[in-house]
Formats: structure tokens, C-alpha cells, sequence
């Protein structure tokens, strides 16, 4: 039995040739949020999604849901290794990839990797699949179709892809909300400040000078753009 790295896209054996490597896979201890993340993967298995797809889903909604640069820069690596086919219906598009390989490409500690694939995990986008020894591992056929693997699996992005376009469709649509916002808060500032400073320059009676005051005050309380998203995120109960 040949011991081997699995390259980036698969290197295809004889039918029944097993591809390995000596990384240890885990020995995990169980969270709800890898027991759910398991749950997602048995749940991708029973659909065929394209790998573009699921990638373009997770990517538009990755930092909303939590995920740093570097979670979706190891993602992307381990995305180049699977192939269209493990992508469908009934298979999983499982990943073998040594932590030698995986840290070599991204730049990451051994720590780094071990944390950026946990956030992964806990996040529901990748699950583990364990190896009774507790290491990566897999074999393809002559068609390049997983036959047997333990590694990383990204199973977990099919089963959320309808989720994600749902919950990036309503972040576009808060988003355009905010603008609109924005814009109407924008036009009433200046039509106020306009009206104000008429009154102050044309000495009109009245406490225009006070007035002038509490604006400026109401203006230094409005929230910022980022932190007005936040709050109708958190109100329309995303």
C-alpha cells in the first residue's frame, strides 16, 4: 500500500488503490456544533449541488456568519481538491489533504489550521469524517470517484446553499434599505439646517440659536452605517 499526499486535484489510482496520508485526523471532543455539522453533511449527501454554487453561497454571507479571511482562504484550498463528480447526489466531496500540505499552502501554524478548521466546522460549513485509526485518508476509482474517504467534508456547504441565498437576499435587501435610509436622512439634515440658519441670518424671532443647538445634538446620535445594518439586522430577526 503506497503512502501519499493527495495532490490538488486528485490524483486518480487503480481501481481499489487507496491514497494516504499519515495525518492524524482528529480524536475530536463531540459539540453540538459538530454534531450539526454532521447532520448537514448527511443532508448534502442527498443532493447534487455544482461546487460553484455552494462556494459562491458561503462566500457572500462567510462574515456575517462569523467566518475570518483565513477560514475562507483554507476553504478555498481545500475546494481545488474536489472534483464535479463529488458534488452529486448519493457522494461527498471528502478531502485527505496532510496538514503538512494544507499549512505549506495557506501559510498557517499547525494552531492555526487546527482553529480555522474548527471555526469551519462549528460553523456548519465543513464537517469531520474520521478514520477508525484516526487518520485522512481516501481512494478513488478509474473514474476519479471517491470510494472510500476520511478527511475534511465540505458535504455540510451543499445541504445550506438554499439558506444562504435566502440570508443573502434579505442582507441585499436591509442593505438597500439602509441607502434608502441614508439618503432620506440626508435630505431632511440639510432641508433643517437650511431653514435654521435662514431664521438665524434674517433675525427672525424665536430660539433659533438653541434650536441649532439640540440639531447638531440629535445628529451626533444617529448611528453609523454600520452599526444602523446591525440594528435592522437584529430586528428583522436575522
Amino acid at each position: 500500500m503506497g503512502h501519499f499526499r493527495q495532490p490538488p486535484y486528485g490524483v486518480t489510482g487503480p481501481i481499489g488503490h487507496q491514497i494516504e496520508n499519515s495525518t492524524p485526523s482528529g480524536w475530536r471532543k463531540p459539540t453540538a456544533g459538530l454534531a450539526t455539522a454532521e447532520q448537514l453533511a448527511q443532508a448534502g449527501e442527498r443532493i447534487s449541488v455544482p461546487k460553484s454554487k455552494a462556494f459562491v453561497a458561503v462566500k457572500r454571507v462567510g462574515a456575517h456568519i462569523g467566518l475570518k479571511a483565513s477560514d475562507m482562504m483554507l476553504l478555498d484550498t481545500l475546494g481545488a481538491f474536489t472534483q464535479a463528480q463529488d458534488w452529486e447526489e448519493g457522494r461527498r466531496p471528502i478531502i485527505w489533504a496532510s496538514n503538512a500540505y494544507l499549512m505549506e499552502q495557506n501559510g498557517f501554524s499547525l494552531s492555526a489550521l487546527k482553529r480555522h478548521a474548527r471555526r469551519l466546522a462549528e460553523a456548519g460549513i465543513i464537517a469531520f469524517k474520521d478514520s477508525p485509526n484516526g487518520k485522512r485518508w481516501g481512494r478513488r476509482d478509474a473514474d476519479c470517484v471517491i470510494l472510500e474517504a476520511y478527511g475534511f467534508d465540505l458535504s455540510p456547504m451543499s445541504a445550506r446553499v438554499e439558506e444562504f441565498e435566502d440570508l443573502y437576499a434579505q442582507l441585499q435587501a436591509e442593505r438597500e434599505l439602509c441607502l434608502r435610509l441614508k439618503r432620506k436622512i440626508t435630505v431632511a439634515r440639510r432641508m433643517i439646517r437650511a431653514r435654521i440658519e435662514a431664521a438665524l441670518s434674517g433675525a427672525l424671532n424665536g430660539p433659533w440659536g438653541q434650536l441649532m443647538g439640540l440639531f447638531e445634538d440629535l445628529l451626533g446620535r444617529l448611528p453609523r452605517r454600520h452599526e444602523a445594518s446591525e440594528r435592522v439586522i437584529v430586528k428583522s430577526g436575522v
